[in-house]
């Protein structure tokens, strides 16, 4: 990684995955937009105030077995991209699949975020 905001969106992925929520949303700006695509039951749109909302359906669904890893990490001074591992066990099963996470950045902070995974009929399943 050589762009600073890579190394900013490293730090927020690392303190998602030690589930530091606050350390996250630190990172934001205070007009944040999340957006969730799909039919998932928490598909929508999430402001910084309803960012625990979220994560806590997500924890709910996969009855706390969650769990993502970047595989890559790309950002200039305006986007980022990060390419993810998403899975999760649920109904005594694995579940995995691919998923992007499509960032707008403003002042070295994260202004918008938008899950585009890599095939949403497989993101519904995972999550219905």
């Amino acid at each position: 990684m050589s762009h600073p905001n890579e190394h900013m969106l490293a730090e927020l992925y690392e303190n998602f995955g030690n589930g530091d929520l606050s350390g996250v949303l630190a990172l934001c700006t205070d007009d944040i937009v999340f957006d969730v695509p799909g039919a998932a039951p928490f598909s929508g749109t999430y402001s910084k105030a309803t960012f625990v909302d979220l994560i806590t359906q997500v924890m709910q669904i996969s009855g706390g077995t969650f769990g993502e890893k970047a595989v890559d990490i790309i950002a200039n001074d305006e986007h980022g991209v990060v390419i993810l591992d998403h899975w999760m066990e649920r109904d005594g099963r694995r579940i995995e699949y691919r998923t992007d996470h499509i960032w707008q950045i403003r002042d070295g902070k994260c202004s918008a975020w938008v899950e585009r995974p890599g095939n949403l009929d497989e993101f519904n399943r995972a999550w219905s």
